[in-house]
């Protein structure tokens, strides 16, 4: 009988030590997972900003989706193939962004303002390879508009673009 309790005791101990771990190993952040954890440096009229870059199919739909905030000067990069229109919206997305959309020399096209959870379409006027999305003002606050050029950490031109 006092083998049993001991088993007993011993497993109760277990459960309650997994309840109680599992917010840390399902991760519980109230961020919406990434496409690529890693954070590249990207410099435009010499102001350093960082985004997490999304270059398969997947980390571009999710995106900055379900995010509560960005650190300061941070973003997210976007990455395609090849140049092409592209369009975004804002759904299930709660912080208000900025997109500038950037062709494979490196230059901005274009800069729009997004609202929270807009389903309107947000589209290129010319064909780009990435869009960088930074919290709204960003890029008018660093006197950064179409025109600029944009300069991507040498990692980036490494990634596996799908």
């Amino acid at each position: 009988m006092d083998s049993s309790f001991r088993i007993v005791r011993t497993t109760y101990c277990h459960i309650v030590l997994l309840l109680a771990l599992f917010p840390t190993i399902t991760g519980c952040s109230n961020r919406a997972p990434a496409s690529n954890k890693n954070t590249y440096e990207i410099i435009i009229n010499d102001k350093i900003s960082h985004a997490e870059v999304a270059f398969t199919q997947k980390g571009r739909t999710i995106g900055l989706m379900f995010r509560d905030r960005l650190d300061n000067d941070h973003g997210m990069l976007f990455i395609y193939p090849q140049e092409q229109n592209l369009s975004f919206w804002m759904k299930n997305t709660k912080i208000p962004l900025s997109i500038a959309f950037i062709n494979s020399k490196g230059i901005i096209t274009q800069i729009d303002s997004m609202t929270p959870y807009s389903l309107m379409s947000h589209t290129s006027k010319e064909k780009v390879k990435y869009a960088l999305e930074m919290e709204q003002g960003w890029f008018r606050k660093n006197e950064i508009k179409a025109g600029s050029k944009v300069s991507f950490s040498s990692e980036i031109q490494y990634l596996k673009v799908e």
